[in-house]
């Protein structure tokens, strides 16, 4: 065992057991049911034939809500019978999965160097921190993994100054979930105009995709609209800042604070909402300054923007696997951080991952799910790595006045 657990790859080694082990309960237990990709399934295969994707009534509750062009994305996989449909997606999960953790790794790594040792089992915690939400996206067979993956790609390529590529994938992202719009005023306040270019044209480029299946322009008009008619019905319905479920930063703090009782009218909800999105640009803004003198600053500040998306996003409580790079990049540095980060970085896990139904009874499940425990334990995330970054740039600090000093002597 201590053997095993000094290899570099034994993290992997437990991700593929877990998941070999889920997968095989899974089916023994006929709960491999993969609901959410059976949506895509079945809208993919009509699109084949040409059909209408949206408000079929025989689909009842599993209706299909995203754009035409990311039923494109599900077409080879259409082709393949349902029940092999769903081994072959539960394994691009798995391997999606280990590629995000090996490549958070690197950029760790590659934007700090030195700090810890080249042991890479730390990456074993942070799998631990976020396995309830990987499992759930296994199980319902989602696209927040997949979106995870684009998402740490498209920052590892603006580390690397890959502009073209990362805009691409910016843009093919946005036909999923529109999450990534997050990070365009990020790329305009880095000046990444290729990036951002690039995405913009990517977008038009992609929407066109589905023509090749419904090559009448009056159609595929009527297909968009369609889709934007679902997506109101979805938006309308995910506007109560108080309703169940909601973990979003806007509703914890309504719910937790006395401002919840001064938001008795839509316009005052408005403004509250307007004011926290105005401080949290500005901490944003306080952030990225911070580290402009950094050497790949872009990492940490990719891991804070995509961590930011299940505070923002009225969604499902999985999405706080978006908490991953956070939680990554924090343990890499776990040696180096002030106590009160230290502490503020295992709450943050510990929150963000406890919450499983099987571990914690259905009672104390649902009591924790209220109280909203995954936002509590992303916030603590991101303030650990706030602190992370003021202590970072605090060598820099001292150094730039001892050469001024030197120069003015």
């Amino acid at each position: 065992m201590r053997t095993l657990l000094r290899n570099q790859q034994a993290w992997l080694y437990v991700l593929l057991l877990v998941s070999i082990v889920l997968l095989t309960g899974e089916i023994i237990n006929e709960r491999f049911w993969m609901h959410d990709l059976e949506v895509y399934y079945r809208t993919a295969a009509r699109m084949l034939e040409g059909k209408e994707l949206y408000r079929i009534q025989e689909d009842g509750h599993y209706v299909y809500k995203y754009s035409p062009t990311a039923a494109v994305y599900f077409v080879p996989l259409s082709l393949l019978p349902f029940s092999l449909a769903k081994v072959v997606y539960w394994a691009l999960l798995t391997a999606i999965a280990a590629a995000v953790l090996q490549l958070l790794y690197k950029m760790a790594a590659g934007s700090a160097p030195g700090i810890l040792t080249r042991n890479s089992n730390f990456l074993l915690l942070a799998f631990l921190a976020v396995g309830a939400h990987i499992h759930r996206e296994w199980h319902l067979g989602q696209v927040n993994l997949v979106l995870l993956g684009v998402y740490v790609l498209f920052i590892r390529a603006l580390q690397q100054e890959k502009g073209l590529f990362a805009g691409l994938l910016l843009g093919a992202s946005l036909f999923l979930k529109p999450f990534g719009l997050i990070f365009y005023p990020y790329l305009l306040l880095k000046k990444q105009y290729k990036a951002l270019f690039t995405s913009l044209a990517g977008v038009v480029l992609l929407g066109l995709l589905p023509m090749v299946f419904y090559p009448s322009w009056p159609v595929y008009l009527q297909l968009n609209q369609s889709w934007l008619a679902e997506l109101a019905i979805e938006l309308s319905a995910k506007q109560n800042l108080l309703a169940d479920a909601n973990h979003t930063i806007f509703s914890v703090l309504a719910r937790v604070t006395p401002i919840g009782s001064l938001l008795g009218s839509p316009g005052a909800v408005r403004v509250y909402q307007v004011l926290l999105l105005g401080l949290i640009a500005l901490f944003l803004l306080w952030f990225i300054r911070l580290g402009k003198a950094l050497k790949g600053s872009v990492v940490a500040e990719g891991a804070l923007l995509i961590s930011l998306i299940p505070l923002f996003a009225f969604t499902s409580q999985n999405a706080f696997l978006f908490t991953l790079p956070c939680i990554v990049v924090l343990l890499y540095r776990f040696k180096t951080l002030p106590a009160p980060a230290k502490w503020m970085t295992v709450g943050g896990c510990v929150l963000v991952g406890i919450n499983i139904r099987d571990l914690m009874g259905s009672r104390l499940y649902n009591v924790l799910e209220d109280a909203s425990v995954y936002t509590f334990g992303a916030v603590l995330l991101l303030a650990s790595l706030a602190m992370c970054r003021y202590h970072a740039q605090k060598p820099l600090k001292q150094q730039q006045v001892e050469t001024e000093n030197i120069t003015h002597a």
